[in-house]
């Protein structure tokens, strides 16, 4: 990763360099969060439970919502970018937390001052990339969608750096259940729209969580799949009744100059087309399939410069797609 001087006031949030996952054309600075949504992914991880905190019995006020925020700055907890440590002492400051979830996995929290008094709650919950953390996610929806908007921002991390594990949906769902479990139970969060975003090997694990979803807890209002595709070789996808997705809701993107991972002889939108009809062929409703000319891989990248560097989309430069992903996102209502 390139290196950067980081000075940076509290009242801003810390620039993040290029999203780097590769699955395009090598438009993306970042090294190691390649991004690739491979058709198969196993896992060896079996979930845990979590010991960051007793669960508490009474109604979750904000004010032991921000102690517990609070207590984790007290939790030693693994990271998935080390030198991003950096950004935790930011989030913290700004009244976020991070605990752990699983198996040696940890999920980062940011709730708006306003929370406790917004009508219609919304809660991203976000997923990287192949080689990517929680907390570059984190910092894309903060820089881009926290001045407008008040919603609360989630990102788990579900891969470890000293091994290579990635774990798959069977795992990634339950460490969603466990973490959505722990936040509701702390804080105030009745009433709120969940909202699954995945980017690129996160967008391509979209496809097989909404089916486990769908079966079990029904957590998400909706799905938003960023340049990425399982592809129907992956074991979840296959064989599944025709109302595996019954009731699920997709908004899907991809950027038109973005090579496929899942198949290098097609680019990523006509890999996302397949998926878009087996939503639909599953029972699933397909709300959006965004194809951004001339964008590569994620839609937080703005890759339009000279030559091919990429810098992250914010509040004053969010490019043609985050507006209408933005609306979309406004239109659930409690």
């Amino acid at each position: 990763m390139r290196r950067h001087r980081l000075f940076y006031p509290i009242g801003l949030l810390l620039l993040l360099v290029a999203v780097g996952c590769g699955g395009g054309r090598g438009r993306v600075a970042r090294p190691r969060d390649t991004g690739r949504a491979t058709a198969t992914s196993p896992a060896t991880a079996v979930p845990t439970v979590s010991t960051a905190a007793p669960l508490p019995t009474a109604a979750p006020t904000m004010d032991g919502c921000r102690e517990w925020l609070a207590s984790s700055r007290n939790l030693t907890t693994t990271i998935g970018c080390p030198t991003w440590d950096f950004f935790r002492d930011e989030l913290f400051a700004r009244g976020g937390g991070v605990f752990p979830v699983g198996d040696d996995r940890y999920y980062l929290v940011w709730l708006p001052e306003q929370w406790e008094t917004v009508a219609a709650r919304k809660v991203i919950i976000t997923l990287h990339g192949t080689g990517g953390c929680a907390e570059w996610m984190l910092n894309q929806w903060y820089q881009a969608a926290a001045r407008e908007h008040p919603w609360a921002i989630v990102a788990l991390q579900y891969y470890d750096p000293d091994t290579g594990q990635y774990d798959d949906d069977a795992v990634i769902y339950e460490n969603l259940k466990a973490l959505w479990g722990e936040l509701s139970a702390h804080c105030p969060m009745a009433g709120s729209d969940l909202f699954y975003h995945g980017f690129s090997r996160g967008s391509a694990q979209s496809f097989p969580v909404a089916i486990r979803d769908r079966t079990d807890a029904r957590l998400f209002a909706a799905f938003i799949a960023d340049s990425g595709c399982a592809g129907s070789r992956y074991p979840t996808l296959q064989n599944q009744p025709a109302d595996a997705l019954a009731g699920a809701r997709f908004w899907l993107w991809c950027g038109t100059e973005d090579v496929s991972t899942v198949d290098a002889t097609k680019m990523t939108c006509e890999v996302m087309e397949e998926m878009r009809r087996y939503v639909e062929e599953h029972g699933g409703q397909v709300d959006a399939l965004g194809a951004e000319e001339g964008g590569g891989h994620g839609m937080f990248n703005d890759c339009s410069g000279p030559g091919d560097k990429c810098v992250n989309r914010k509040g004053d430069n969010l490019g043609p797609s985050l507006p209408l992903l933005f609306d979309y996102i406004e239109t659930f209502a409690p």
